[in-house]
């Protein structure tokens, strides 16, 4: 769980996701703030800010480097892998490498 400001992180999903539903957004932002490791609050509030994001290793992986490998800027995609490599290496690694759609 992290210590950032709801309306913060809905402004910022809004901002990159503007067709997505608010009830939607809603769901997002809980699981965003629910479900973060602490060590990557600093990342959601630069992501908040529209700031460039800080490279916070840990292991072989960080938001940047997901996002590198993905060919995209899915700040909340990266997030959610980075998540589940904290929690499960090997599942984290699969979804942080999963074919680009």
């Amino acid at each position: 769980m992290i210590k950032v400001d709801k309306k913060r992180v809905l402004q910022a999903i809004r901002r990159d996701n503007p067709l997505m539903k608010a009830e939607v957004m809603e769901k997002v932002a809980d699981t965003i703030l629910e479900h973060t490791d602490p060590r990557l609050e600093q990342n959601v509030i630069e992501w908040c800010d529209g700031a460039v994001i800080t490279d916070i290793w840990i292991g072989k992986y960080c938001i940047n480097a997901i996002m590198s490998i993905r060919g995209d800027n899915d700040f909340i995609g990266a997030l959610e892998a980075m998540n589940l490599y904290l929690q499960d290496e090997d599942a984290g690694i699969r979804r942080i490498w999963r074919a680009r759609s």
